[in-house]
């Protein structure tokens, strides 16, 4: 058994990473700070209202059907010496307002149902930060989407007889950072206007990126907005 760690506040690390140690001691389980495909559990921290975090660890948990737990559930197991129940410990709320998308998504996972994105195919568009891309990529893909890479597979899917799926357009709806108020409502009008031309040539639904962490959060396809 492996458990992938999501700590929100920096100021409980060290508390919380000798817990954990222990408990991994205690138990004979591996603890690692990474998500990983073998991961079963992500302890995540919680706010006032036991609203958890956005992150990629928590997202990636949801959408493969895993454990998104508080720390009690760690504090429970020590103190019965053993692993308990994780249901009464089980995360129900994110800081966005998002509700039950870790049970939701652990028991799509497992009925063997068919993913959140299946049959979904993306194509982004515009300004992303490298690295913030590839992890809105990765989630995707964990989802059982399909990731477009070029303008031509944009083209060819629409075209795709065989294996016919939604295609959308996912644009950045971040402003750069630095960058004046004024300056940013532009900058997102603009990016949403490039995406919206590119839709209507092939076809395609224009989403704003925050649009996948709203679905996964939840584990439900949010509306599409015009």
């Amino acid at each position: 058994m492996t458990f992938g760690i999501k700590i929100a506040k920096l100021q409980l690390l060290p508390l919380v990473q000798c817990l954990l140690v222990k408990f991994g001691n205690l138990i004979g389980v591996r603890v690692t700070k990474f998500w990983r495909s073998n991961v079963t559990h992500v302890i995540a921290a919680t706010d006032p209202d036991g609203a958890c975090t956005r992150t990629l660890k928590v997202l990636m948990a949801i959408l493969n059907g895993k454990w998104v737990l508080t720390i009690d559930w760690i504090k429970a197991c020590m103190e019965s010496m053993h692993p308990v129940d994780e249901e009464p410990y089980e995360i129900s709320l994110d800081s966005h307002g998002s509700r039950d998308g870790p049970k939701t998504g652990r028991l799509n996972s497992i009925n063997n149902a068919p993913k959140l994105f299946n049959g979904l195919s993306f194509y982004f568009v515009g300004d992303f930060v490298a690295g913030y891309k590839e992890g809105l990529q990765s989630l995707v893909i964990a989802g059982g989407g399909t990731i477009l890479k070029s303008a031509e597979e944009l083209v060819e899917q629409r075209h795709d007889l065989v294996s016919p799926s939604t295609t959308l357009i996912v644009y950045n709806l971040d402003p750069p950072q630095g960058c004046k108020l004024g300056d940013e409502v532009s900058i997102i009008w603009r990016r949403a206007n490039e995406a919206g031309d590119l839709a209507a040539k092939v076809g395609s639904q224009v989403i704003g990126h925050t649009w996948l962490l709203e679905s996964i959060s939840a584990y439900e396809l949010q509306p599409f907005v015009n």
